[in-house]
Parts: structure tokens; sequence; C-alpha cells
């Protein structure tokens, strides 16, 4: 059974309470699995877009739906990933050069 850390729904809730949209960007070999993980962990409303593909596209792709999608400006987004290619792409792509 999937499950979250402690407090990742209580956030997850006052952050959807708080009107800041939230979206899910993910490369899985298993989409569909990863959907009813979503389902099971009763959080898949929370989020404003849910980008959950079985190919192995280049994150920057994931922000361009996700942009077109909501119309959230890139520098208004905020990004978590567990790779760090993923962040050095989305950050050399979207991010100025102060950071």
């Amino acid at each position: 059974m999937p499950s979250l850390y402690p407090h990742a729904k209580g956030i997850s809730y006052a952050l959807k309470d708080k009107g800041i949209d939230m979206a899910v960007a993910s490369r899985s070999p298993t989409p569909d699995i990863a959907k009813i993980f979503l389902d099971k962990l009763e959080i898949q409303p929370m989020f404003v877009a849910r980008e959950i593909f079985s190919s192995w596209i280049h994150k920057t792709e994931h922000f361009q739906i996700i942009h077109r999608r909501t119309g959230v400006p890139f520098n208004s987004m905020l990004f978590f990933d567990d790779e760090d290619r993923s962040i050095d792409a989305v950050k050399n792509a979207y991010c100025s050069p102060l950071f």
C-alpha cells in the first residue's frame, strides 16, 4: 500500500485551501499504477494537472504541458524532483541567471 510522509497530506490540503495550485509531473514505466496510487492516497483531486507518462520525455516537456493547461507562468512554479538531471534541466530552461 502506498503511503505519504506523515504531514504531507495535511500540508497539501493546506496549500489547496490557500488557493495554491499543485501539479504532478512524473515519468513512470507504469503510469496506470501511479494514477491508482494517487487515488489510494486520496490526493488526486488536489492537483490541477496530472502529467504521468510512460515515455521518458524530458521534464521540461512536463512543464510546457502544465503551463499550457493551467496558464501558470514558469517563474511562479516551484519544482521538486529526486533526479539532479531533471532539476538541472528545468533550472536551465526556466530560471533566470540569478539562480
